[in-house]
């Protein structure tokens, strides 16, 4: 049946060395089998054109059996007829060489990515097998070579099934260890794209207050410091109105990517809402909190945005306070909010702690 070229060695990707051939050959005894059994096989048995005959009436019974029929016919059968005969033509030639391992294991691929059911591929390997006994029982042979070619058509048989239902297995595993992988990718991507904003790239507004009510947590338990940040860009109706939206959205995808910058990497970073950020400092006193705030505003207002045709520049008013105990994170905002208030009160582009 039809083989699949592969651009590497399934022997080293499956770990199939020669050790592991050697006992592959031993567990089937092949070695015990005489010398000769392959000649004898392909030069009186299925020479003289008996091999193709052999192919002919093997595909004959597979055409007879429904299952098998409805795979057959969806696959050029005539190309199927001219692999199969060099198959059988190279059937135990050089059996315990590493090249014979791999075009069996390439076979059994072969099967696993069209899809050829197990039962059905094991089958075929039997009914193939006893075509070939058959041709055996009608050549002429001393009783002694009868037996040794019986014998050795037996073990070869077992041989390329055990190779290629092995890779066959494995084959599906690989699959199925991929599918698993993606669907944890999907999964991934999903729980990324719940818990950030659309169009920043930050945290939402669910995600960020969630993080500080986790804070805040944390904080009565440890004892740490907790600041928060409300930053609210300076000016911002104005770029959409004489910008466009579209622009104004580039903004904030723009000052959203410096805001993410400047802080550090246990810090969050969410969008409250509209051109509002969020930033909870954990573990950071309202000294350390005040320096983290005044990078950001550096970094915002260091140079225009670059968004479509236009340059555009953007400053960042922000305020900032320390958790208190029993706050909850409606106090905290709450004051943030109050600071922020006074930061745009005392001309925007400053902090203000609250």
């Amino acid at each position: 049946m039809g083989q699949l070229p592969a651009e590497v060695s399934y022997s080293q990707r499956y770990g199939f060395d020669a050790a592991w051939r050697q006992q592959q050959l031993a567990l089937l005894s092949l070695a015990e089998c005489p010398n000769g059994c392959a000649e004898l096989l392909h030069g009186r048995v299925l020479a003289g054109g008996v091999a193709a005959r052999v192919v002919t009436e093997f595909f004959e019974r597979l055409l007879g059996h429904e299952p098998a029929r409805r795979l057959l016919t969806s696959f050029d059968v005539e190309r199927l007829r001219e692999t199969q005969l060099q198959y059988l033509n190279s059937f135990g030639v050089d059996y315990a060489s590493e090249a014979y391992f791999e075009e069996r294991l390439r076979v059994g691929v072969a099967h696993a990515r069209v899809g050829v059911p197990l039962s059905l591929y094991l089958t075929a390997y039997s009914l193939l097998q006893s075509l070939i006994l058959e041709r055996v029982s009608r050549t002429e042979l001393t009783p002694e070579q009868g037996r040794g070619v019986a014998a050795f058509v037996l073990r070869i048989t077992a041989l390329d099934i055990a190779l290629a239902t092995e890779v066959y297995h494995r084959t599906g595993v690989s699959a199925l260890e991929d599918s698993v992988r993606h669907m944890r990718g999907e999964r991934e991507e999903l729980r990324r794209a719940m818990r950030t904003d659309e169009l920043t790239g930050v945290l939402n507004r669910a995600t960020v207050m969630a993080q500080l009510q986790g804070a805040l947590e944390s904080a009565r338990r440890t004892g740490q410091s907790l600041c928060v940040i409300m930053a609210d860009l300076d000016h911002f109706k104005a770029v959409n109105d004489r910008h466009g939206h579209l622009v104004g959205d580039e903004v904030l995808r723009g000052v959203a990517a410096r805001l993410k910058a400047a802080v550090r990497d246990f810090d969050f970073v969410g969008r409250f809402g509209g051109e509002e950020f969020l930033l909870v400092l954990e573990n950071t006193s309202l000294h350390t909190a005040r320096q983290v705030a005044e990078r950001v505003r550096r970094r915002v207002s260091d140079g225009p945005l670059h968004c479509r045709d236009s340059a555009v520049p953007m400053t960042l008013s922000q305020g900032l306070t320390q958790a208190r105990e029993g706050d909850t994170p409606d106090a905290l905002i709450d004051r943030a909010d109050q600071a922020l208030y006074r930061a745009k009160q005392s001309g925007r582009n400053c902090v203000v702690v609250e």
